[in-house]
């Protein structure tokens, strides 16, 4: 999901170092009472926002206390560095995109993602009503702007195929995190990348009667959006580092129960820390998100078979150069409840 304003956040190679020194230091608790707190750092795919409602209502709420973790949630200077700092151990865990966890793992990044967070897809083309864009061959001659994660191209140049125009015709333009201004400066005709429930919000708050085309309508199949994502080599050879895993997913799914309760409180918590969006329409978000968090296989379970299916998808749309064996990729045996 990306910030619809152009601040970028940044974090020196050097802090990340030093908060990772500590976490290992820490790791070594075994998490029971009375022991050190387990100190976690968790790397965001971009600054707190409502696709993180889990997250700090576990924060807030004490879950992660109570699971014997330090949890620290931190944002990246660009979406794709928690698959890069998460596979070299410089940080704990991190959340990205199940598209960019598969490219990863074709590329032989040491990560496997361990639990869904937004368990459904959320990327869009999207446009103010009055660019002309009502359906996905629109695109073609259009100018696009994308948030600059590699999927972008490649789900563009997927729904080209699918809607039967020349993926050439698109002119993309990387706006990184300014979507939303280059939507509404019409900068951009539409926009690869935006949310639904963020985004979306915000041009329909503002009147702009926004076009909105989930990627799953528009030749791209399902997919989870957000996901944990852990040191997959860590995993096997380190018994405290699993049970960090184990907790903290635990905990998070103790954090999402409380947003699905009481989303008015889950509002109150991310008021304190998404200073980049507009407080008076963070309640809206937050209700065109909660419902997004529910996941009838139970949280943060992952679909092997459907995962299985997307990764064959990109194999033959040419999105990725070669397969890749799901269980490289993704795993359930660290959520606590067996479904």
């Amino acid at each position: 999901m990306i910030s619809p304003h152009s601040r970028r956040l940044t974090m020196t190679a050097a802090a990340l170092a030093a908060v990772a020194l500590a976490a290992v230091a820490a790791c070594g608790s075994d998490g029971s009472s009375g022991a050190k707190p387990r100190a976690a750092t968790v790397l965001l795919d971009w600054e707190p926002n409502p696709d993180h409602l889990a997250l700090y209502s576990a924060l807030d709420g004490g879950d992660y206390r109570d699971a014997g973790l330090n949890v620290t949630l931190r944002s990246p200077s660009d979406p794709s560095d928690p698959l890069k700092l998460v596979s070299t151990g410089t940080v704990d865990l991190g959340i990205s995109y199940e598209p960019e966890v598969v490219i990863a793992g074709v590329e032989k990044l040491d990560v496997v993602a361990v639990g869904a967070l937004i368990p459904t897809a959320l990327n869009s083309i999207m446009a103010v009503g009055s660019a002309g864009i009502t359906k996905p061959a629109d695109l073609a001659g259009a100018t696009v702007g994308t948030s600059g994660l590699r999927t972008d191209d490649a789900f563009l140049d997927a729904i080209a195929k699918a809607n039967h125009f020349d993926a050439a015709s698109i002119h993309r333009v990387d706006v990184g995190a300014d979507l939303l201004p280059a939507m509404i400066s019409k900068k951009v005709k539409a926009t690869l990348g935006a949310y639904r429930n963020v985004e979306g919000v915000t041009l329909a708050d503002r009147g702009l009667a926004p076009t909105v085309i989930p990627v799953t309508e528009a030749g791209v199949p399902q997919y989870d959006e957000l996901v944990v994502v852990a040191r997959r080599s860590r995993l096997a050879k380190d018994p405290a580092y699993a049970a960090l895993v184990r907790d903290f997913l635990r905990a998070t799914a103790a954090g999402n129960a409380r947003a699905l309760d009481d989303p008015a409180k889950a509002t109150t918590t991310l008021t304190g820390v998404a200073d980049g969006y507009d407080p008076k329409l963070l309640p809206k978000m937050v209700e065109a998100t909660a419902p997004l968090l529910r996941n009838p296989a139970g949280f943060g379970r992952m679909d092997l078979g459907a995962w299985t299916s997307f990764i064959t998808w990109m194999h033959t749309e040419g999105l990725i150069k070669a397969t890749v064996p799901t269980t490289d990729v993704v795993t359930n045996d660290y959520l606590t409840t067996a479904k």
